[in-house]
């Protein structure tokens, strides 16, 4: 009987051969093979995070920034219980790619700072910058941007740097200082070097992103090395000097363009002491909040450890960014910086 044959009950209609059905296999596979390549694309490979510096590289201007470009997922060596994407812009910021012109009535936050914030080790709607423009209610204000301009390893003369030749391209109203107050005086005596890192070294242990001194871009990896030994008291003196120095001439420069200014002292990670008075010392520079508090309040309050830190990084974990998010609204508003155009919005 053929596949088509007349019955007291209508006709079968079907394939005459199995061809269609192999077709539509072939359309199948190639169509998983498509989404599993684009999840690639996005989260990138999957790397042991062994401290995250080798995510930057080098910078003709600057010294060094993240790799341009770059994109991976963060997974721990130790097995702990975390994971996240990190995506690098084609600036070699931690953060989307960003026009230099604003859209109309746009409103711009520049952070600037080393690693404690940077995001890395957290997902991108946790990070510090997402979660200060989305304390913003967009439907009755102005839309609020926070470009993360937050780098890993960088004194204040070298935010400096990157603000005068490309923060204040993006044309920021607001620029904020995210002070760490143990590792910003340690960044003077920080060095960075820029070699070929072998393909043990962690995050460069996969195929094209293992020790090549061209990326593709011209950018050979680098490597931050702290010195080995403490700073003496009068070293440490010294530092902070320098510190408070930078901090003013970014002030300074920040100002000249036209931006409020104001610094976020940001608890270490991990929990280090540190001096619970820098913003009576720097009220004379711009204004200025300390998150120790609210980072001490709810590690005393919490039923179970928060996420404050990702100890492992260094950096701040998801709730160390949530608390920090609304610190530093109200920070930028006490200090009468935000636009009136700009509107709280009720958005945990």
């Amino acid at each position: 009987m053929s596949r088509e044959e007349s019955s007291t009950t209508g006709r079968i209609y079907g394939p005459a051969s199995r061809a269609p059905r192999y077709l539509a296999a072939a359309i199948g596979l190639l169509l998983a093979i498509f989404v599993l390549d684009l999840s690639l694309r996005i989260e990138g490979p999957r790397l042991c995070a062994d401290g995250g510096t080798a995510l930057l590289a080098t910078d003709t201007e600057l010294g060094w920034t993240f790799a341009p470009g770059r994109t991976l997922t963060l997974d721990p060596c130790a097995g702990a219980a975390w994971s996240a994407p990190v995506a690098i812009n084609q600036a070699g910021l931690a953060d989307q790619e960003w026009p230099a012109e604003k859209r109309p009535e746009e409103v711009r936050v520049l952070l600037l700072g080393g690693a404690l914030a940077d995001g890395v080790g957290v997902a991108r709607g946790d990070r510090l910058s997402v979660r200060l423009a989305h304390l913003a209610d967009q439907r009755h204000g102005a839309r609020v941007s926070v470009i993360n301009g937050q780098i890993p390893g960088y004194d204040t003369a070298r935010q400096l740097l990157f603000l005068e030749r490309r923060g204040l391209q993006y044309q920021p109203d607001i620029v904020v200082l995210v002070l760490d107050p143990v590792g910003a005086p340690l960044a003077h005596s920080t060095l960075a070097i820029a070699d070929a890192l072998p393909p043990s070294s962690g995050l460069l242990a996969l195929g094209d992103l293992a020790g090549a001194s061209d990326t593709g871009g011209g950018a050979s990896a680098v490597r931050l090395i702290e010195r080995p030994d403490a700073l003496s008291a009068a070293e440490a003196s010294a530092a902070w000097k320098k510190t408070v120095a930078g901090i003013r001439r970014l002030a300074a420069a920040s100002r000249a363009a036209g931006a409020g200014f104001a610094v976020l002292v940001a608890p270490p990670c991990p929990d280090q002491s540190y001096p619970t008075d820098l913003c009576t010392e720097l009220a004379a520079i711009a204004p200025c909040a300390d998150v120790g508090s609210s980072f001490r309040s709810i590690r005393e309050a919490a039923a179970k450890p928060p996420e404050l830190c990702i100890d492992e990084l260094g950096r701040w974990g998801r709730d160390g960014h949530f608390l920090a998010s609304h610190s530093l609204w109200d920070l930028i508003a006490q200090a009468g910086l935000w636009p009136d155009s700009v509107v709280r919005g009720y958005r945990l």
